[in-house]
């Protein structure tokens, strides 16, 4: 199964995450956020999804900067990364 992961997937409980941020424009005084995200899922773990007619943006970030995903991660165990 570790073999078909994404790339700088995070497995937690079972249940594989990667660190997507919401496609549209950010303004300049604030910096992307990165939610954790299931594969072909539409809503976040901390419940936050895109708007109508936007979409989670590709490719994956580096790591998860949100603080309600990083909360929720914690919450379901120890953290496990894809080689």
């Amino acid at each position: 199964m570790l073999e078909s992961l994404p790339e700088k997937a995070v497995v937690r409980a079972g249940r594989v995450f990667v660190a997507l941020r919401k496609s549209g424009r950010v303004p300049s005084s604030k910096s992307r956020v990165f939610h954790a995200v299931t594969p072909y899922c539409r809503m976040s773990l901390c419940a936050d999804e895109p708007g109508p007619g936007s979409q989670w943006a590709e490719p994956p970030g580096q790591q998860i900067t949100c603080p309600a995903c990083l909360r929720r991660l914690n919450r379901l165990g120890n953290e496990r990364r894809a080689a």
